[in-house]
């Protein structure tokens, strides 16, 4: 049996496989806790899969957030498989623990997820 500590770290090597190319690096990354703690998951999440003409306006951090989606729903702590869903699911929720779990499990995953992440392009 597997800790949470494992569970995330197998998570985030998936959609940030090592020695691989991935949609994004550490900087479309590292403000997304931030984005969390400030302003709750529900708008981090509304923020990072905005869209522009159907395409995401932030693609790398749309990226991170359907892989966080996918996460919680392999933990079952929502049934959401996309962050546009997640963002459903969530409001949908009549429960503030699921949303207080959620947030407090995203936190870590994001933590994995820039331990794994490329560095950022230089310019």
């Amino acid at each position: 049996m597997q800790n949470l500590d494992q569970i995330r770290a197998a998570a985030a090597s998936k959609h940030v496989p090592l020695g691989e190319n991935h949609p994004f690096d550490k900087s479309d990354l590292a403000g997304i806790p931030a984005l969390i703690l400030a302003n709750g998951l529900l708008s981090t999440v509304a923020f990072c899969c905005e869209m522009d003409s159907r395409k995401p306006k932030r693609p790398g951090m749309s990226y991170a957030i359907d892989a966080l989606a996918e996460h919680l729903k392999e933990l079952h702590i929502t049934s959401a498989a996309t962050g546009q869903k997640l963002i459903e699911d969530l409001a949908a929720q009549n429960q503030n623990l699921t949303l207080q779990r959620a947030t407090t499990e995203s936190l870590a995953f994001f933590g994995y997820m820039k331990r794994f992440a490329r560095p950022a392009a230089a310019h």
